[in-house]
C-alpha cells in the first residue's frame, strides 16, 4: 500500500490531491513524509521554471540592447560616404547636426533668395566624417581609405548636381568634423564671380570661427558673403544678406563629439543596470528605462532636420537643377 501511494504522490502534480491520497495510507506517518518530499520537490520545479524563465528573459534583453548599442555605436562611429546620403530636402543639410535651427531657417532663406533673384544655388552641407563609398562584396577587413575633401566634394557635387543645367551656377559649402576640413566647390557658371582666390579669401575668414567651434556663425558668414558676390553681380538685392556679417571671433567650446569608446561604456553600464532591475524584480521600471531611451533621445535633431526653414517666403527649395563644376574652388583645415 505504501509503494503504491508513493507511485500515485510522485505523479500528482495537485498538493492537495497528494494530501488525500496520503490520509488513505496505512502507515500515516511514511505518508506524511511522502507529502513533504513531494512539497519540496514541487517548490523546487517552480524554482527552477522561475529562473528558466528569467534566463530567458535575460538572454532576450542582451539580445536587444546589443542591437540597441550596436545601432548607437554605428550612428556615433561611421560617419557619411556620397554613396549613402540622403537626397537634399533644402538648401542646408547639417548631417553633423552643427546648426541650430534659427540659423539653418536663415540660411535656408537666404539660399532660396539666391536661387529666386539671383538664379543661382547654394548648398550648405556638414558631415560628421568623410568615408570612402562602399563597395559590393567587399569584406570588412579591406577598408577603403577615406577620400579628401575635394574628392569628397567633386563626388557629392556630381550627385546632386547643384544649380541649373546649362548655366552651371552652383555653390556646394561642405564643412567636415573628421578630419577638421572645409571646402567651397564652384560651379563653371559662378567661376568668373567666384574665382579660387576669392573663395579662398572667404574660406580663411571662416577658419578661426570654425576653429572656435562656432559654426553657427562661421558658416552664415561664408554663406552671405557668397550671396553678396553673386547678388551684387546679379544686381539684386538680397534681405537676408542685408545685415552685417559678425566678425566676432569669441572663444566657444567645440561640440563634443562623444568617441566609440566612450559609447561602449554607455553600454556595458546600461546592461548592467538592466541586470541589477531584473534580478531586482523591477521590471516596469526596466520598459520604462528602455521606452525613454528608445524613444525619447533625438528632439533636437527632429527640429534641426526637418525645421521647414526652407518653406521661405518665395516657394521654397524646389530641388538642385543639373549644374556642373570643373573642380574650381578652395579648401582648407581649421
Amino acid at each position: 500500500m505504501i509503494q503504491y501511494s508513493f507511485v500515485i504522490l510522485s505523479e500528482a502534480k495537485n498538493p492537495r490531491i497528494s494530501f488525500a491520497v496520503a490520509m488513505e495510507c496505512s502507515n500515516r506517518g511514511t505518508a506524511l513524509a511522502l507529502c513533504r518530499r513531494l512539497a519540496r520537490k514541487s517548490l523546487m520545479q517552480k524554482k527552477n521554471a522561475e529562473k528558466d524563465r528569467m534566463r530567458t528573459m535575460l538572454r532576450t534583453l542582451r539580445c536587444w540592447m546589443i542591437v540597441v548599442l550596436l545601432g548607437f555605436l554605428g550612428q556615433v562611429a561611421l560617419g557619411e560616404s556620397v554613396a549613402t546620403m540622403p537626397a537634399p530636402t533644402g538648401y542646408v543639410s547639417d548631417l553633423a547636426g552643427l546648426l541650430t535651427p534659427e540659423t539653418k531657417a536663415s540660411l535656408e532663406e537666404l539660399c532660396t533668395e539666391v536661387d529666386h533673384q539671383a538664379h543661382a544655388q547654394i548648398a550648405v552641407v556638414t558631415v560628421k566624417s568623410l568615408e570612402a563609398d562602399p563597395v559590393k562584396n567587399q569584406k570588412a577587413s579591406d577598408a577603403l581609405p577615406a577620400p579628401s575633401i575635394e574628392e569628397f566634394t567633386t563626388a557629392l557635387e556630381d550627385k546632386w548636381k547643384v544649380g541649373a543645367k546649362g548655366t552651371d551656377r552652383g555653390i556646394l559649402l561642405i564643412v567636415s568634423l573628421n578630419p577638421r576640413k572645409y571646402r567651397i566647390e564652384v560651379g563653371y557658371g559662378l567661376e568668373g564671380i567666384l574665382n579660387d582666390a576669392k573663395v579662398g579669401d572667404i574660406g580663411r575668414e571662416m577658419a578661426p570661427l570654425l576653429h572656435s567651434g562656432d559654426y553657427n556663425q562661421a558658416i552664415p558668414l561664408g554663406t552671405r558673403e557668397i550671396a553678396q558676390d553673386i547678388a551684387a553681380d546679379a544686381g539684386v538685392a538680397l534681405s537676408g544678406a542685408d545685415a552685417p556679417v559678425q566678425r566676432i571671433y569669441r572663444e566657444q567650446p567645440a561640440q563634443p563629439q562623444v568617441s566609440p569608446i566612450g559609447a561602449l561604456i554607455v553600454g556595458v553600464i546600461l546592461m548592467v543596470v538592466i541586470g541589477v532591475l531584473i534580478r531586482t524584480g523591477h521590471i516596469g521600471l526596466l520598459f520604462f528605462l528602455l521606452f525613454n531611451l528608445l524613444g525619447g533621445g533625438g528632439g533636437g535633431r527632429d527640429d534641426d532636420d526637418r525645421g521647414g526653414g526652407f518653406g521661405g517666403g518665395g516657394g521654397g527649395f524646389g530641388g538642385f537643377g543639373g549644374g556642373s563644376s570643373g573642380g574650381g574652388g578652395a579648401s582648407g583645415d581649421f
